[in-house]
């Protein structure tokens, strides 16, 4: 009989043994990953040149990046069930498939020629979303599945989040890169290709997980939340574009908030529920999931924001874009590490307010470039930017988890990664209306690019004084294990 591969941990006492393919599982863990966050950033920088060939205006430019996120907070929350019930194998396979078809759909788009070519955008977007949604919580739990030992699975989800910030970092090269030479449309090759080998490996060689007995799909609460997510974000872009007492804003935002209270209600009276708002008991848990929030929402909104200001305010092409961001972004492949170093003598909410704060400091050095700015000039205070995003990332996790009880693990990443997501559908969409806002006021770009960038500096500095209050007065753990 063979034994478990020394990688994946080895048995002991009370510990089943991993698979003899632990590995590739991983493997194909930490590729699933990286497919699900390299089109965040890929997009992001090609968005000027979209608005270029399409005539795109903000607001559409907006919905380029919320069409990804939006299907994908509201997957996320049940992809963990689906696995459960499906088979966490089945689960990749088809978040991989949606990803392929997403690709190919938003390639689709001919730019300058198809009058359509925003929406086949829009809904490759959108697709591919969905199928993220499904990988986010079902690559973790792959890992899970083949490293039972938990001393040893905390190094491969080291990995898998070295797996994420690379595709952050990465995404903007892969984007630029194809720029050079093909058409906006052709930026989804990478991902759509490396899904497909992703595809071809798992068929081969990922197990099947055994069902789990007892898992049901909370439907009302899915498609409440589904409806409460989608429906407040189109609110705020369309407040945005079209005033905030246009009908589309009001019905947006007042129907958002309507499906909000009956997801509350739902889950509260569940017996199964999506969401187990008990966990928000803990004041460290509630702290982490805002701080998730806050954390996406001024990565994406200002990697959007950087996006545009670079491109049309400096004029630099996809690959320039891409080349400058890698100060943020790039950082992360160093510091992740040291981030987890730290948590291991230092609370990770402490951790967490710091990444928050030198977020933001970023932030605030980034207010005062302009057109003229050189790389160099740009790039320390896009560093400082990109040290606080991957402090931010690295704890906010290990934050939800350590101030959930052990029971509830997996309840609080699932949550915690929704309320992420729904970050990273509200970063673009408000700075998004700040921006367009002040354009319209007759600001310039520089300006308007300023205000947005301080208006993400103030969501940050309340995320940084809730969690360090919480630090300071919560015991831990705070719930019942």
């Amino acid at each position: 009989m063979s034994t478990p591969r020394a990688t994946a941990g080895a048995p002991q006492s009370g510990v089943p043994a991993a698979p003899d393919n632990a590995v590739a599982t991983v493997a194909l863990a930490v590729l699933g990953i990286f497919v699900t966050y390299v089109p965040i950033t890929s997009v992001s920088v090609a968005l000027t040149t979209i608005g270029h060939d399409t005539g795109a205006s903000t607001s559409a430019l907006q919905w380029v990046s919320d069409a990804y996120v939006i299907p994908m907070a509201a997957a996320v929350l049940s992809a963990g069930v689906f696995g459960d019930i499906y088979g966490r194998r089945r689960v990749y396979l088809l978040g991989m498939l949606l990803t392929i078809l997403g690709g190919l759909t938003a390639a689709s788009s001919s730019a300058g020629l198809d009058d359509h070519a925003l929406q086949l955008l829009w809904a490759g977007q959108a697709i591919a979303g969905v199928g993220a949604g499904l990988l986010i919580p079902t690559t973790l739990a792959l890992i899970a599945q083949a490293v039972p030992d938990v001393r040893a699975r905390g190094r491969f989800i080291g990995l898998w989040s070295m797996g994420l910030v690379a595709g952050l970092a990465l995404g903007p090269i892969f984007s630029g890169t194809v720029l050079e030479v093909a058409d906006w449309p052709w930026i989804y090759a990478p991902s759509t290709a490396l899904a497909v080998l992703a595809t071809l490996v798992a068929l081969r060689l990922l197990p099947e997980s055994a069902p789990v007995e007892g898992r049901r799909l909370d439907w009302p609460g899915q498609l409440s939340a589904t409806l409460a997510i989608a429906c407040s974000i189109f609110g705020i872009i369309e407040g945005g574009e079209k005033g905030w007492g246009s009908a589309e804003s009001v019905a947006g935002l007042a129907i958002g908030a309507v499906a909000f209270v009956v997801f509350l209600v739902v889950e509260r009276r569940s017996d199964a529920p999506l969401m187990d708002l008990a966990i928000f008991r803990s004041p460290a848990f509630s702290a982490s999931g805002f701080a998730g929030l806050v954390a996406m929402f001024s990565i994406v909104g200002g990697m959007f924001l950087l996006s545009l200001f670079l491109g049309y305010v400096q004029g630099l092409d996809a690959l320039q874009i891409g080349l400058r961001l890698l100060f943020a972004t790039g950082l992360g492949v160093l510091v992740g590490p040291l981030a987890a170093r730290l948590m291991q003598h230092v609370k990770s909410l402490h951790v967490l307010t710091l990444g928050l704060l030198s977020s933001a400091a970023g932030l605030v050095a980034l207010t005062s470039i302009t057109a003229e700015t050189g790389a160099w000039d740009l790039g320390w205070r896009l560093a400082l930017f990109g040290f606080g995003n991957t402090t931010m990332m690295t704890a906010v996790t290990t934050a939800a988890i350590s101030s959930a009880p052990i029971r509830m693990a997996g309840m609080a990443v699932a949550v915690n990664t929704a309320l992420r997501q729904y970050g990273a559908a509200l970063g673009p969409a408000i700075l998004g209306v700040v921006f367009s806002h002040q354009l319209a006021g007759g600001a310039s770009a520089e300006e308007a690019f300023g205000a947005a960038l301080v208006t993400n500096v103030m969501v940050l500095l309340l995320a940084a004084l809730v969690c360090g209050y919480v630090a300071r007065h919560e015991e831990h753990p705070s719930l019942s294990r």
